[in-house]
C-alpha cells in the first residue's frame, strides 16, 4: 500500500498475480477506485477466484476488480499494461528458475514507464517437527535459497531503481496430520521501480 502512493493514481492499472482470496487486491481496490484504477486480480485456483469474486461484493469494490482464474506461470501480461504490479506467494510455486524468470520478465515487459513491481516470496521453506526434532525441507515447487532469489532478482530488474529489498526469517505454526508443525522460512520482499524508457 506504501509503494501505492508513489504512483500517480489516477486511472491506476494494477496486476495481483497470485491474488488468492484477494487480501492485496480488496484494499487496493479500495485506495483507487475513487481515481477510476483498476486491479486485475488472477490465480490458479477456482476456490480463490470464487471467493474474492464474494468479497468485492462485501467491500463494494464491483468497478475497481475484474478477476481471471489462471496459471501465474503461463499467464500473458500485455506489454506496458500496467502500473504496478505485485506477486505475493506465488513465485515459489512455479515449477523451476527458468519458469520463475519468464513470469518475472513478462512482468517488467507489462509494467509502464515509472511503474512499480513488488515481489513478495517465501525462500528456504522448512518443515520442523517439535516432537521428534525433525527439520526436512518443505514442500514447495521452487524451495530458492534467499540469496539466490534476491540475486536473481537484482539481475532481472538491472536498471530499476530498487525500493524494498528485505529478508524476515518467519514460523507459522499448523496442524498436519494430527501433529504440530512448524514451517520455517525467509520472508523476502523486493521492489522496484521502472525508470524512464528503460
Amino acid at each position: 500500500m506504501d509503494l501505492l502512493e508513489r504512483l500517480n493514481l489516477e486511472k491506476v492499472s494494477v496486476l495481483d498475480l497470485g491474488c488468492g482470496v484477494g487480501r492485496n487486491s480488496i484494499p487496493i481496490a479500495q485506495r483507487i477506485q475513487e481515481f477510476g484504477g483498476t486491479v486485475h486480480a488472477v490465480d490458479l485456483l477456482p476456490v480463490a477466484i470464487d471467493k474474492l469474486s464474494a468479497y468485492i461484493g462485501e467491500y463494494n469494490v464491483q468497478g475497481a476488480i475484474t478477476v481471471e482464474a489462471a496459471d501465474a506461470e503461463y499467464y500473458g501480461i500485455a506489454s506496458e499494461a500496467y502500473d504496478y504490479i505485485v506477486v505475493c506467494s506465488c513465485l515459489e510455486h512455479v515449477s523451476n528458475v527458468q519458469a520463475f524468470r519468464a513470469v518475472v520478465e513478462r512482468m517488467i515487459r507489462g509494467t509502464q514507464r515509472n511503474g512499480i513491481n513488488c515481489v513478495l516470496i517465501n525462500t528456504e521453506v522448512k518443515e520442523y517437527d517439535p516432537e521428534s526434532g525433525v527439520e526436512q525441507d518443505g514442500l514447495i515447487e521452487l524451495n530458492l535459497p534467499t540469496g539466490e532469489a534476491l540475486r536473481l532478482l537484482r539481475e532481472l530488474y538491472a536498471g530499476w531503481e530498487i525500493l524494498i529489498e528485505k529478508h524476515v526469517p518467519q514460523t507459522v505454526h499448523e496442524h498436519k496430520q494430527g501433529k504440530q508443525i512448524e514451517f520455517r522460512g525467509v520472508w523476502v520482499t523486493f521492489a522496484a521501480q521502472r525508470k524512464g524508457a528503460g
